[in-house]
């Protein structure tokens, strides 16, 4: 199991997930207490259960996001707990009842990655509801539901107070956790920078985490921007994104410099730059998270100094047109990396002060996600190709399996128990699906343990209350980061909350345990059930980064003048294309092997599509460095032909064959060696998306 190094809990302790799990905990804590103290347990246990309930869907973002996520969540967990509360009069309703409720959560889960969590509220109250006893009468079970609806609602309405409150924090986590992540992409090029080079499946990783990233970044900086620190951090963000852009631009020229400056100190030198550059952003990542002044980068670092040397002293003996071509792509990569320093300078000085003029002309909301729940998606979803309908079906007939396996059992198990893991581990795609189940059981596993280890020493009722507390505090933290260990404290609040309410319960640990692996071997036999596998979505997710890639050449190879606004768009598109197509490959590898296809041709895809979509951003910068000049005639109808190249590589739809051309010109400039460097891998990708989309043998 993967252990935090001290600075790691040092920067989830800072970060906005631990934030919003002691949130969630303190809540859900003074609702419960308070009532116990007012209105006795039995309102306490149906108020906290409501708030407790509506706690799992309560994740950052901005608060007209989070009031209708938790609005929605309070009113669909109330059902699930009012329908299986009356069901507990009639027992065998259940056997359809839970299935259905399975069912309906599961399409819940067809507004995305958020919804997930409101899915996943609204099981965890039907299948938990089970194990409560049977009201004692109708007026009984409106004023339990009437407490559940408050709790949930009080929990709402304390959400969206401190969600309001922590707004601006909120916001300076965000940044902290994109500057961190760019640190470690900055640390990643410098370790290219040797013999050893990085796997495909470290590539694809590190694509989908910093897209996403980068995306809850925009997010949550980028929305409700009303005053001049709002405007200030937004302005940080848009220096963020250029750090980031001039990254990626990086990385393409490493194996030519390698080759020619390999026995000089240019390598070294670039290292050591890249590393300063990391070390900066987690510097001022710690700084941000802790609200301490950021240390200033210098502008000129002496590494740089080494570079300059290098590109004016070395001399090959013989004339070699390779180490011109290296000459080139040094002097690009110094400009990249002098461009980024400059940039970090001012990152402490664009927070303090802002720079409003920086999102002057810029529309915000063309950077954002779109957060809207539309009804309709669930209609348009009820067709039986779709992933969500066929998960919904999956998930309605594992509870089946599990409510009639459960009756036939030799022991007691706890139903919720067992039904609660196939919630949690049962996902739409079968890759998440299958590192769940491993979370789930070595979670469970070492949560048992602890709470073996603890319950062994006879503690106090303080300790226990304090140990009830902290577990779902740091369950909620790691909800999103790490499941397993949200599994490891899940396990531990669920045991002790269990010893706290039904003192004497023997066996507890060892049930936890029998109930969680039957769950999740019911979980994996019924991922197979009615799947929907990665290479069913392949030809889509080519077509689409073919598409993104395009637009993004586009904005770049314009030849009169490039669109700013219309380049950033473009530019977050393909980065969203990439993330797909490359989230799309590590799930893919994890499926069985008899139905992946094209996995290296989609690798190699990838991977120069990546390389493309950087030359793209080095050709970028060197057209910024000419100002709003337009280009002399000569180049523009050079960044057509390299346009209509692209043209006929990367759309689907083209009929004249992509091919190299006989001879090309000596590329005696970095803007012609660029250019011919993306027609290069225009080619190779669209060798490779040929192979993708041509029809699957018969």
């Amino acid at each position: 199991m993967p252990m935090l190094a001290p600075r790691q809990i040092l920067v989830v302790v800072h970060s906005r997930y631990f934030t919003s799990g002691l949130v969630s905990a303190i809540g859900v804590a003074l609702l419960a207490l308070g009532t116990a103290a007012l209105a006795g347990l039995g309102a306490a246990i149906a108020l906290g259960s409501g708030a407790l309930t509506v706690c799992f869907a309560d994740n950052p973002a901005p608060t007209r996001v989070k009031r209708v996520e938790l609005l929605f969540t309070s009113a669909a967990s109330t059902a699930a707990f009012a329908l299986v509360s009356a069901s507990q009069w009639w027992p065998p309703v259940q056997i359809v009842l839970i299935p259905l409720l399975g069912f309906c959560s599961g399409l819940i889960a067809v507004w995305g990655k958020r919804a997930q969590a409101m899915s996943f509220s609204v099981l965890f109250i039907s299948v938990i509801t089970l194990g409560a006893p049977a009201p004692p009468g109708l007026w009984p079970l409106v004023a339990t539901v009437a407490q559940f609806l408050l709790g949930a609602l009080l929990y709402t309405a304390y959400a969206l107070l401190l969600a309001h409150w922590l707004r601006r924090r909120t916001k300076r986590q965000a940044l902290a956790e994109l500057l961190m992540q760019l640190g470690e992409f900055a640390h990643g090029l410098a370790a290219n920078l040797t013999a050893q080079h990085g796997t495909m499946d470290g590539t694809v990783a590190q694509i989908t985490a910093l897209n996403d990233t980068l995306q809850n970044t925009r997010d949550i900086v980028l929305r409700d921007v009303h005053d001049n620190a709002d405007r200030a951090l937004a302005a940080r963000l848009l220096l963020l994104l250029e750090v980031n852009e001039a990254l990626l631009a990086s990385q393409t020229d490493a194996d030519l410099i390698l080759q020619q400056f390999d026995a000089t100190p240019v390598p070294d030198a670039l290292r050591q730059w890249l590393q300063r550059i990391a070390a900066a952003l987690d510097q001022r990542a710690d700084a941000l998270l802790r609200g301490t002044a950021a240390q200033t980068l210098p502008a000129r670092l002496p590494c740089a100094e080494v570079i300059d040397h290098a590109l004016q002293t070395l001399r090959p003996s013989q004339h070699s047109t390779a180490f011109d071509q290296a000459r080139m792509a040094l002097r690009a990569s110094a400009d990249k990396l002098q461009r980024i320093t400059t940039l970090l300078a001012q990152l402490p000085q664009s927070a303090a002060t802002g720079q409003p003029d920086v999102l002057r002309g810029i529309d915000l909301h063309a950077f954002l996600s779109p957060l809207r729940y539309d009804p309709r998606l669930l209609w348009h979803s009820l067709r039986w190709e779709s992933p969500i309908l066929r998960y919904a079906i999956r998930l309605a007939l594992a509870m089946l399996a599990a409510e009639l396996l459960l009756r036939v059992l030799p022991y007691h198990p706890h139903d919720d128990w067992v039904l609660l893991t196939i919630g949690v581990i049962l996902r739409p795609n079968y890759s998440v699906t299958r590192q769940r189940i491993k979370d789930r059981v070595l979670g469970t596993l070492l949560g048992c343990v602890l709470v073996a280890a603890l319950l062994s020493a006879h503690p106090p009722l303080a300790v226990i209350t304090a140990a009830v507390f902290v577990s779902l505090a740091l369950a909620r933290t790691f909800i999103t980061l790490n499941y397993r260990f949200t599994a490891l404290f899940a396990s531990v609040n669920a045991l002790l909350l269990v010893s706290l309410l039904e003192p004497g319960s023997s066996f507890l640990v060892t049930l936890r345990l029998q109930d969680t692996l039957l769950g999740a071997a019911l979980a994996w036999v019924f991922s197979f059930v009615l799947p929907r596998w990665e290479a069913d979505d392949l030809r889509r997710q080519v077509q689409a980064l073919l598409h993104a890639l395009l637009g993004y050449a586009q904005a770049v190879l314009e030849p009169q003048r490039v669109s700013d606004l219309n380049y950033r768009r473009e530019r977050k598109r393909i980065q969203d294309a990439l993330a797909a197509a490359a989230g799309l490959y590590a799930r893919m590898r994890e499926e069985p092997r008899q139905h992946q296809r094209m996995t290296a041709e989609l690798a190699a895809c990838i991977a120069h599509s990546d390389i493309l979509s950087a030359h793209l951003a080095t050709l970028r910068v060197l057209r910024a460095q000419h100002g709003d000049r337009p280009p002399d005639p000569v180049q523009q109808q050079r960044l057509r032909r390299c346009l209509d190249v692209l043209q006929t590589c990367l759309s689907p739809q083209a009929a004249a064959p992509c091919t190299a051309p006989a001879a090309q010109d000596a590329a005696d400039t970095a803007t012609e060696r660029r250019l011919q460097e993306i027609e290069t891998e225009a080619r190779a990708i669209a060798r490779l998306s040929r192979q993708i989309l041509s029809p699957p043998p018969t």
